[in-house]
């Protein structure tokens, strides 16, 4: 990717544990001499993250109930988060 898009540097961070609405979970940040370049390269990198990285989230309501989301589907799914991994 950073030869495509004739990068200078490009970095990820993912928040872990709780991330309250509103707030961003992943920031994408890329440095190139040209603003469509990064722009590209960014969307590019993030749509990659979904496609290729197994990621959880809880999604909780205000009845106290929640369900287990994976990135990939977007469907709710029956399973329990250990320090091992994903049950389930």
């Amino acid at each position: 990717m950073v030869e495509k898009h004739k990068l200078i540097a490009i970095s990820l961070i993912h928040r872990l544990g709780e991330v309250p609405i509103g707030e961003e979970s992943i920031l994408v940040a890329v440095a190139a001499p040209h603003r469509k370049a990064a722009w590209r390269a960014g969307e590019e990198c993030l749509e990659a993250v979904k496609e290729k990285v197994e990621i959880w989230k809880k999604e909780e309501f205000s009845d106290g109930e929640g369900v287990w989301r994976e990135n990939r589907e977007g469907n709710a799914v029956t399973a329990e988060v250990t320090e091992e991994g994903v049950v389930g």
